[in-house]
């Protein structure tokens, strides 16, 4: 596993931890959810990575989601602006530059490719002082980038009753719907984009802010993706990362740490970004247990990835597609090279 540019990362195995037992140096606390889960295990790596990255903003602006077009060109919401940024990170000297800016918003915030090279975005206009949305300005766009010229938007869908949507999911089979998870309410929506259709799909405790209700910018559920009909997610307040059947059921707590968002690989394995500093993976092991380490950075903090936000795998080329496209709070796209990578 390895930055690009050549640059090596070598781990030792520290320790074996099982689910709930970190210590706290580690940056890790037990959640006292109550909600059903099968024990994992966990192990923790030492990391020396090198401080390097394929991207620095020359001010840091927050990076919060992104997606990856069928060229492996990066699409890049952030939560301080309105404007769609793409960066191409197969070119040398690359920069962030303006897609589409949506009207009657500050803030962008989830982002899926709903159809080929077509997008459902997350615009609002965010109250900087409380640090959420005002209510009734939540909009779910599409932008259509198929004709090689300039952005189609459409204006998708309205969500009147929430003041923050965080990550988006696609429906494997669905291709007009997308998942919207509120961190506030503690729900995922399903969002018919076509139609503008929508309904609560889940709303759980595992999504909820819990028993402390931290006033804002505590979140609930942050991140969400579909697998295997199951819907994975984490919970930025209750520091768990879950998955519950998209019917509806049990929530089975998979791990507990501070992460933001996550991607799957090609293998069935997650990578999820962990604050502060770390890239934390994911194998569900054949006694259906999960096995998690941190594969990047360092839990405690690092400036390699400075307060990670989001992660998604390249397209396009074989070299593409094992390399991981992480995006920080700071400002930062990360590529992380997981072609060495044998689990």
């Amino acid at each position: 596993m390895h930055i690009h540019f050549g640059t090596s990362v070598s781990g030792e195995k520290r320790k074996l931890y099982r689910h709930g037992s970190f210590p706290p140096t580690m940056g890790y606390r037990r959640s006292d959810s109550q909600f059903s889960g099968s024990p994992g295990v966990y192990w923790m790596w030492d990391r020396n990575i090198p401080d390097a990255a394929s991207f620095q903003s020359p001010t840091g602006q927050f990076l919060e989601n992104i997606a990856v077009r069928p060229s492996s060109k990066l699409l890049i919401t952030s939560v301080l602006s309105p404007t769609l940024y793409t960066f191409d990170p197969t070119t040398a000297n690359a920069t962030l530059d303006e897609v589409y800016t949506f009207p009657n918003a500050n803030c962008l915030t989830g982002i899926a490719e709903y159809r080929p090279d077509v997008y459902a975005i997350v615009a609002s206009e965010r109250n900087t002082t409380l640090t959420m949305e005002a209510p009734g300005s939540i909009v779910i766009w599409s932008l259509e980038l198929t004709s090689g010229g300039a952005p189609v938007p459409r204006h998708a869908a309205r969500i009147l009753q929430s003041t923050h949507i965080n990550g988006l999911s696609t429906v494997p089979g669905h291709l007009d719907l997308v998942l919207a998870a509120d961190s506030i309410l503690g729900a995922a929506y399903e969002v018919n984009v076509r139609t503008g259709a929508m309904r609560i799909l889940i709303q759980d405790a595992a999504m909820a802010l819990g028993a402390l209700g931290a006033p804002p910018p505590a979140l609930g559920i942050n991140g969400l993706h579909v697998g295997a009909g199951l819907l994975y997610f984490t919970n930025s307040e209750l520091e768990t990362f879950s998955h519950v059947p998209l019917g509806g059921g049990t929530v089975e707590v998979l791990g507990a740490g501070p992460y933001d968002d996550f991607t799957f690989d090609g293998k069935g394995r997650v990578w999820v970004t962990t604050n502060p500093g770390a890239l934390t993976l994911f194998t569900r092991l054949k006694n259906g247990t999960w096995e998690q380490e941190i594969v990047v950075g360092d839990v405690v903090g690092s400036p390699v990835l400075n307060e990670p936000s989001s992660a998604a795998f390249g397209r396009d080329r074989a070299r593409e597609t094992k390399t991981l496209y992480v995006t920080t709070r700071m400002g930062q796209i990360v590529a992380v090279d997981t072609s060495d990578d044998h689990a």
